[in-house]
């Protein structure tokens, strides 16, 4: 990028670069891969303005961490429409986990607490907004309440409820739901229909 098109960009448009420059570097090489001298290569920038612009490598991640949980929303939104109970709960936790094996490494960041700002007012918001559909069908079925976003604690049986999901989507990210099949190499098709007969004999 020339220094005519560095100087061009906006505050909060060099933020977005910047951000989906760490979600493309992410995306190829893990959160392993990521440098902040990366993120400003590819952005086009100097390499001290992901420092500038953020603060910290965590605070370059936890925005990261936030469009994450942002695409995951869009995805899960609507996806039980119609449905209630063990329905919805399996359509919801089956997105979940394709969402996961689709976006290996920003999955794998979202959950990544030791790099990530947990306080950050902006990814609280976002996370609760992404998962509070799966934790209405989870609650749903248990007969309890949606947690609100202040909540304290969450029920034990809420957690239970929903630990399958996480524990689904983590086996995806690692290939081991294809490795559960010795047919070779598994395509995604195979795999959601894996995960459909999982949920079925979890949640008839």
């Amino acid at each position: 990028m020339t220094k005519t098109k560095r100087d061009s960009y906006h505050h909060g448009d060099l933020r977005s670069a910047l951000i989906s420059a760490a979600e493309e570097i992410i995306a190829a090489e893990g959160v392993e891969g990521f440098t902040l001298r990366k993120a400003a290569r590819k952005a086009g920038v100097s390499p001290g303005a992901p420092t500038h612009h953020f603060g910290s490598m965590a605070g370059l991640l936890t925005q990261v961490a936030r469009r994450s949980y942002e695409a995951l929303g869009k995805q899960l939104a609507g996806a039980a429409e119609g449905l209630e109970g063990n329905a919805a709960l399996r359509a919801l936790t089956a997105v979940y986990v394709r969402f996961a094996r689709d976006n290996t490494g920003r999955f794998r960041l979202m959950g990544r607490t030791d790099l990530i700002e947990l306080e950050d007012d902006d990814l609280r918001a976002a996370v609760y907004r992404a998962m509070r559909p799966l934790a209405a069908a989870a609650a749903g079925t248990r007969g309890l309440g949606v947690p609100t976003p202040e909540f304290e604690r969450l029920d034990p049986r809420l957690i239970a409820a929903i630990v399958p999901a996480h524990g689904l989507a983590h086996l995806a990210t690692e290939g081991r739901l294809a490795a559960t099949m010795r047919s070779g190499e598994v395509d995604a098709q195979a795999q959601d229909a894996l995960v459909d007969e999982v949920l079925r004999a979890l949640w008839p």
